[in-house]
């Protein structure tokens, strides 16, 4: 009776863990797959992620971003295809927003002009979808927030699409998001081009068009990816384990 218990306790256990806890507690874990999505400032994140793990050959890279793309233009869903069509993968890392700044557009016709509540609503719509798809592989989707920008209107565009994601990952278990607005605005929460690096060296992190970054801005994001990644998921803190 009492092997019994013991099983029926272990299952009890189980059961509570997320989703992708749960299905990769089941594997043992020697390396991993990241596959890193999004638009250039998502390509900025895969050069990041690759420099940062370049010689650990238990993590591999997928470069999975486009220039160019966002939600404005479509749901972004066959970027989560192509990844798993690549080959196995264990994560999914999303940073886009730097093309969204526009109206959306169907068939040629106008649906909803930028920064009214129909882009709004059609926005959240497309990130739902995009988020209720990476669920379904059962893997973390770590969401890196846009950072302040250097126009004030960027800024203004940056917090309503970090809004509307913040508010889409809410009862997402899967979703985990990594804020950057701190890290690039001063006390005051202005635009920020100079902050410390990972040595904790100030420098200058952020590109000339006040949207993108150097490469040492996207080394820092890479690393609380990392740190992320081995909280939330079994198979990440066994293959990063020092």
């Amino acid at each position: 009776m009492s092997h019994v218990l013991a099983c029926l306790a272990v299952v009890a256990a189980l059961l509570v863990l997320p989703a992708t806890a749960r299905a990769e507690s089941k594997v043992p874990s020697t390396t991993a797959t990241i596959a890193v999505i999004g638009d250039s400032l998502g390509d900025g994140m895969w050069g990041g992620l690759a420099r940062t793990v370049a010689k650990d050959k238990r993590i591999k890279i997928f470069r999975g971003a486009k220039n160019s793309v966002g939600f404005t233009g479509s749901n972004l869903t066959d970027m989560i295809d192509r990844a798993f069509a690549s080959g196995e993968t264990h994560a999914l890392v999303m940073m886009v927003g730097a093309n969204d700044r526009r109206s959306i557009f169907i068939d040629g016709k106008s649906k909803a002009l930028l920064r009214t509540p129909a882009w709004t609503e059609l926005y959240r719509e497309r990130v739902e979808r995009f988020m209720d798809h990476a669920g379904r592989h059962n893997v973390p989707l770590v969401w890196i927030l846009l950072p302040v920008m250097r126009a004030t209107d960027a800024t203004d565009d940056a917090r309503t699409v970090n809004q509307i994601v913040a508010e889409a990952a809410k009862g997402r278990p899967n979703v985990f998001l990594i804020d950057t607005w701190t890290l690039t605005s001063d006390e005051k929460g202005a635009y920020l081009p100079h902050f410390k690096d990972l040595a904790g060296n100030v420098r200058a992190m952020r590109l000339g068009d006040g949207v993108h970054f150097e490469m040492p801005a996207y080394e820092l994001f890479a690393d609380l990816v990392l740190k992320k990644l081995k909280d939330v998921s079994p198979r990440f803190k066994s293959v990063l384990a020092d």
